[in-house]
């Protein structure tokens, strides 16, 4: 009798530690929300930022421009669990494209964003698989698919 009961409080005492740990990882979209550029601020806040990440200053005759990559303008949780985008970004000079290529971009603490990587299209061609092997075969081939149209 006594070996039954320990079993039994050893199986109570596990579903209230797994019960217990199950919340710990805090809700993903309550974390994202926490640090997503508002909407009405979101394209000021991007290209200032794009500006200063190409080092445009303000009376600079360049301008930057983005486009979500295909079927992610949503932001994902990224690795450090900040929102992250994934853009397709152009420097231009008045209509003409100077640099243009793959951004990561995380949104911080509502007020910026930081451009964690940034792939010019000449280096996605020269290399495609090692988009593929670092992106994945669905977003690798969506990035591969915007350096090569002309």
């Amino acid at each position: 009798m006594r070996i039954k009961s320990q079993i039994f409080y050893l199986t109570i005492s596990a579903y209230f530690l797994v019960f217990s740990l199950a919340g710990c990882g805090g809700d993903s979209a309550d974390d994202l929300s926490a640090n997503i550029v508002p909407s009405e601020h979101f394209n000021e806040f991007l290209v200032r930022d794009l500006r200063s990440y190409f080092n445009l200053p303000a009376r600079s005759p360049k301008s930057v421009g983005q486009e979500f990559i295909k079927g992610n303008e949503d932001a994902v949780k990224s690795s450090n669990g900040l929102p992250r985008y994934y853009l397709w970004v152009f420097v231009y000079e008045g209509n003409k494209v100077v640099s243009e290529g793959f951004a990561e971009v995380d949104s911080v603490s509502k007020t910026r964003f930081t451009v964690r990587t940034f792939i010019s299209k000449d280096a996605i061609k020269k290399d495609p698989r090692a988009i593929e092997e670092a992106y994945g075969t669905s977003l690798g081939a969506d990035i591969i698919d915007r350096a090569n149209r002309h």
